[in-house]
């Protein structure tokens, strides 16, 4: 019988040591491997490097338009909402496409609403400041433009960067200065120049653009004080003097000279075909074609430039709107306001024609009767006259 119990005794205690080694090699269930698995997932997407952060929120149309400016944290509970893009963007190449996208659209809102935010974040971030400067030439004065740009050369960067910028800046300003010059403004010449002058005073194409606009614009004390930082016997500083002295011993004709007592034969030999005018009141408008767009503008030998009213330039196809010269400060009756400048192929009056005429864009709620102004960028073109009695031009 103890046999028996001792036999039985050993089969249990076998069973018993059987079922815990089972026990001990089944692989256990881990309620947290779902968890583990995702974190794994995670460590094995590539890191972003330095050049390349996480931009931790959605630029989405709510915050372009100023109504959500708030960043919006991306985690397992908060998807991205409204996103306008195609695909999730969690990275600074695909934002930087964007961004660059949205410049090259002109949603110049978007864009500086979403450079607002991002710089918040990344202030040191060469590229989008870069892009930021771009939309100032869009957008703002191109001389306060051009001033970001130098105030960019502060900041720590590479030696492309630093090229690009100071090529910009270079670029920017040269062709500027000439295009006002060919086309005499003068006043909007000297209004560009003087801040980038206080940022540059060494800069001798500031030195001499500045002087040149004051020296036509009568102004020789301020033509001295930009003058003397170059030597007194500069032959370029001599020649801009010498713009003052022959105005002094020929004063400029009065271009706004009338016609009154002409014979109509005298008239016609002398000054050529007659061109007819529309007066209201003392007003005189006339008949043009902008790049082929027929253009009513009002003649006033007191405005340095031609412009036209936002509205009729709203109308224009896109076609005419390509050639953006800039945004320049520009003195009118209710004081100096920033004024849009655009370049168009040419503008016809009659018989004469200035291809390549800047034109800028006014808001002329107070003008009737016309689409714009004629300025003297057209008119010192010509020999011209009006004739107040018979309400014509003569132009040649």
């Amino acid at each position: 019988m103890n046999k028996w119990i001792s036999l039985l005794l050993l089969l249990l205690s076998v069973s018993v040591a059987l079922n815990f080694y089972l026990l001990s090699t089944t692989p256990k269930q881990n309620v947290f491997s779902q968890s583990e698995d995702k974190h794994a997932k995670v460590k094995q997407t590539k890191p972003y490097g330095p050049s390349e952060p996480l931009f931790n929120w959605t630029f989405t149309e709510q915050s372009a338009d100023g109504t959500n400016q708030a960043p919006q944290v991306i985690d397992a509970n908060n998807p991205r909402p409204n996103t306008p893009f195609n695909q999730p963007v969690s990275n600074r190449v695909e934002l930087l496409e964007q961004a660059n996208l949205w410049l090259k659209e002109s949603q110049f809102l978007r864009l500086g609403a979403f450079l607002q935010s991002y710089l918040k974040q990344y202030p040191q971030d060469m590229d989008f400041l870069l892009l930021e400067a771009k939309l100032k030439v869009e957008t703002t004065l191109l001389s306060d433009a051009i001033t970001h740009y130098y105030y960019l050369l502060r900041n720590p960067m590479t030696a492309a960067q630093q090229s690009e910028i100071e090529g910009q800046i270079e670029q920017l300003s040269k062709n500027t200065i000439e295009q006002l010059k060919r086309n005499y403004s003068w006043d909007i010449l000297a209004m560009f120049v003087e801040p980038l002058l206080q940022l540059e005073p060494s800069n001798r194409l500031y030195i001499l653009s500045l002087a040149m606009a004051y020296a036509e614009l009568l102004q020789e004390g301020l033509m001295e004080n930009v003058l003397a930082s170059l030597d007194f016997n500069d032959p370029d500083a001599q020649r801009i003097r010498n713009i003052i002295v022959a105005q002094q011993i020929s004063p400029v004709n009065d271009e706004s000279d009338e016609i009154d007592d002409l014979d109509a034969g005298e008239t016609t030999a002398n000054l050529g075909q007659p061109i007819p005018l529309k007066q209201f009141g003392n007003q005189y408008v006339v008949a043009a074609k902008l790049s082929s767009n027929p253009v009513a503008l009002l003649i006033d030998t007191g405005a340095s430039v031609t412009a036209i009213s936002k509205q009729y330039f709203d109308n224009l196809s896109n076609r005419y709107k390509i050639n953006y010269l800039g945004s320049f400060s520009i003195g009118t009756a209710g004081g100096k306001i920033m004024a849009r400048m655009y370049q168009f192929q040419e503008l016809t009056i009659n018989h004469v024609t200035v291809k390549n005429l800047p034109v800028v864009i006014l808001p002329m709620h107070g003008i009737e009767n016309a689409d714009g102004l004629l300025g003297m960028n057209f008119l010192r073109e010509f020999d011209f006259k009006i004739d107040q009695r018979q309400s014509v031009m003569f132009i040649k």
